[in-house]
């Protein structure tokens, strides 16, 4: 093989190296609320106006059922929703507290009441036990547990070792899908991918915790738009019409600290001597480290 045919090669190699893994798929980091409108009697209810409401933010969508009483609303940020469905000649009925998480689909189903007068039915659900609407296998964990949940270091991956698929890899830092490395996931950020190097491993660059809304990890049993052998997504909070504030405080210091075992063999072979008397234990005092962050 000639020397120009060997240089084509490779460069058609790293071509090709390099821009599978922008092809990956995305998926998205969007949720999904959709239901079947019915009357007592289990009929369909066709063309019933539905409105949707984000609890946190007060914005709404409107659509209307189908043929079929079907509706749905895509595109959905994680938060709670309230859904409101009326009809002439039946009574509007009010679903609150809808929680929506990463990139599930949440299925609510409303039954309207015949009612000659104006009436308004107000129904509170919760979170069903088995989701029907998809057979993903996932788990969130929201921003109240990252903030509060003991920790000894600011990285927001460090709570992926609390789903059971997920190990230590043989590198620090790095993890081990289903008994596979990390290279095979698919880390993203707000919807945009954020694998780093070749193999894709996560980058270094990462949200605050405070900044975090939810992580949600998909293990098992998810669509082919998503990628990888597990998907890692961040969301972050979404601005509301109140400012929010945080502060941390971090110090690491040596009189806290617990004996290692290099200090334990260090110690069993110390010998005293004029110009050290005393064994010397590593001293070490990271300055505190502050910051506060405020959203509109």
């Amino acid at each position: 093989m000639s020397l120009r045919a060997v240089v084509l090669h490779a460069l058609v190699f790293c071509f090709v190296f390099v821009t599978v893994p922008a092809g990956f798929g995305q998926g998205t980091d969007l949720g999904t609320i959709r239901g079947v409108v019915t009357d007592a009697s289990g009929s369909v209810v066709a063309n019933a106006d539905v409105k949707i409401t984000d609890n946190a933010t007060g914005a709404a969508r409107q659509t209307k059922t189908n043929g079929a009483g079907e509706y749905q609303f895509f595109g959905l940020k994680s938060g709670t929703y309230k859904v409101v469905v009326s009809n002439a000649g039946f009574a509007t009925e009010q679903v609150e507290s809808i929680l929506l998480q990463g990139s599930s689909v949440v299925g609510v189903n409303v039954k309207l009441r015949v009612s000659s007068a104006q009436e308004k039915i107000e129904v509170t659900v919760n979170p069903p036990e088995i989701d029907t609407e998809d057979a993903t296998i996932s788990d969130t964990i929201g921003s109240q547990a990252v903030i509060d949940l003991p920790a000894d270091t600011r990285d927001v991956y460090q709570f992926l070792y609390l789903n059971p698929n997920i190990t230590q890899a043989d590198e620090p830092g790095g993890f081990k899908f289903l008994g596979f490395q990390s290279y095979g996931a698919s880390f993203s950020v707000d919807g945009q991918r954020s694998n780093g190097g070749i193999f894709g491993v996560p980058t270094s660059s990462k949200p605050s915790l405070e900044a975090v809304d939810e992580v949600n990890v998909l293990s098992n049993n998810f669509s082919a738009d998503y990628a990888g052998i597990a998907n890692i997504r961040i969301t972050t909070k979404r601005g509301t019409n109140q400012y929010h504030g945080s502060l941390f405080y971090n110090n690491e210091n040596s009189a806290l600290g617990a004996w290692t075992v290099q200090d334990k063999i260090a110690l069993s072979q110390f010998s005293p001597s004029p110009l050290q008397p005393n064994f010397q234990r590593p001293f070490y005092n990271l300055e505190p480290r502050s910051a506060a962050q405020y959203r509109n």
